[in-house]
């Protein structure tokens, strides 16, 4: 069962978020949901990162969920955003991280993981804090001014990345995962390809082991830094 916590970002959004600790913790995962997911929409892969030993925090993106004042009582709404509104989620990254960072978890021990524009979030982060552990990238893309594509090259070696789309009925995402992992400069890095299997959180459902293999994927990629 997940802890609901709460945190402020540099710019005053109050972000609430579902803790899922590990007993036997090798690595965190940051989880950033589609849109217009929220955050429970991870809560079947929280379960089972727990398994694999690896903790997690699902936060709601500002604007999503129950993360929608700041605060000074003001209310945000993702459908209001404008391009730098929605490149304001960096700043709910950054929170998520200083929150783990209270709680003594190093950089080299967080992975990244987002779906759809969440995924091109997980990316950015990536070039904003290179000493994260890597990032998953479920779907990723151009969106609202967030391009996954042209942080490619912010990838280093030491990262771990593992990226995946869904050709014929998702062509984009599945072009911008290749492209992302055959650009990059990590040595632990895959691409994952899918056909008429949906966009982001849906590959789950169309491919019932996903979850485990990745749940082992981000396992096995903690501690190489």
């Amino acid at each position: 069962m997940a802890d609901t916590i709460s945190y402020k970002t540099l710019d005053n959004v109050i972000i609430k978020g579902n803790w899922s600790p590990s007993p036997t913790t090798v690595g965190v995962a940051i989880l950033l949901h589609m849109m217009p997911n929220d955050r429970k929409s991870w809560a079947p892969f929280q379960q089972v990162l727990q398994r694999h030993h690896v903790a997690s925090l699902a936060i709601d993106l500002r604007g999503h969920g129950e993360s929608t004042k700041t605060e000074e009582g003001a209310t945000l709404d993702y459908k209001k955003f404008s391009d730098d509104d929605h490149k304001k989620y960096l700043y709910d990254v950054m929170g998520a991280l200083d929150w783990l960072d209270a709680k003594k978890y190093t950089k080299d021990q967080i992975i990244m993981v987002g779906a759809s524009i969440g995924a091109n979030i997980a990316i950015w982060a990536l070039e904003e804090d290179p000493a994260l552990a890597g990032a998953v990238l479920l779907s990723p893309g151009n969106y609202r001014g967030i391009d996954s594509t042209e942080k490619a090259g912010y990838i280093k070696a030491h990262h771990a990345i593992w990226a995946s789309g869904s050709d014929t009925d998702d062509p984009d995402a599945y072009e911008t995962a290749k492209q992302i992992i055959e650009e990059s400069g990590a040595d632990r890095k895959q691409f994952v390809p899918y056909k008429n299997s949906g966009h982001g959180i849906h590959l789950f459902t169309s491919d019932p082991e996903l979850m485990d293999n990745l749940a082992k994927w981000m396992e096995e990629s903690y501690g190489r830094v």
